[in-house]
């Protein structure tokens, strides 16, 4: 019996891994962004105090943070609450002017964006795309990292950050 609750703990506790940090009905698994990736992102679009910085699929707020030092309004969208806690708490100096929600990023609203960050699956970007095409603004900065953004015109890629126009 003691076997059999332990078995049955033990696969719960693997279920709960895989659902917040494994993607399983929640949406892609988190890759966090290397630091020399932040950088990239950064030497490809000049975020200022001025910026509306949106990260779809917000992760850790790792480049939220790092937008936020620079002064710009942030908004993460992250559908992994652990995730979105993280990002609270890397954020609370920022508290004034970053707001993460726990929400699908299809649902988004990029309309205000001056700048967008995401790091998507390959199955989803042409989805984030179409989303961009119709609700952007025709001046916003779109850095995808690692996966092209189908329909969408690259610009400049250094290292795995891609900036894209609408």
């Amino acid at each position: 019996m003691l076997n059999l609750i332990g078995t049955a703990l033990f696969i719960l506790c693997l279920f709960l891994f895989a659902r917040y940090f494994g993607g399983i009905g929640i949406g892609a698994p988190w890759l966090p962004v290397r630091k020399q990736d932040v950088k990239a992102a950064f030497d490809i679009v000049d975020v200022g105090s001025t910026d509306i910085v949106i990260d779809l699929g917000s992760g850790d707020g790792r480049l939220l943070a790092a937008a936020a030092k620079r002064g710009a309004r942030v908004i993460g969208y992250e559908l992994n609450p652990i995730l979105c806690w993280i990002s609270r708490f890397r954020l609370r100096s920022f508290s004034s002017h970053s707001t993460i929600y726990r929400k699908n990023l299809l649902i988004a609203d990029v309309s205000k964006a001056s700048i967008i960050f995401i790091f998507g699956m390959e199955w989803i970007m042409p989805l984030v795309s179409e989303k961009l095409k119709k609700e952007a603004r025709r001046d916003v900065k779109i850095v995808s990292f690692a996966f092209a953004l189908p329909g969408l015109v690259e610009v400049r890629k250094v290292g795995i950050a891609r900036l894209y126009k609408v």
